[in-house]
């Protein structure tokens, strides 16, 4: 179990969005969480793919294209 604390300003941010989706506060908190975490790792598989061979450089819009991380 995890207890957070976070500032009024996001708290305001998230009480907004959780009454447009209905979705519970801790709910949303744990998919956002799992996201961030989920990049955060692809972030550093990406990471030790360039650092092993840094012959092979390719732009950081290569890399978002690679992972599926296209904005």
């Amino acid at each position: 179990m995890l207890s957070l604390a976070i500032d009024p300003e996001t708290e305001r941010r998230l009480a907004a969005v959780t009454a447009k989706t209905g979705d519970a506060p801790d709910e949303l908190a744990r998919r956002a969480l799992l996201a961030y975490l989920e990049d955060h790792a692809t972030a550093v598989e990406a990471w030790k793919e360039f650092d092993q061979d840094r012959s092979g450089a390719v732009s950081a819009k290569e890399l978002l294209k690679r992972y599926g991380l296209e904005a």
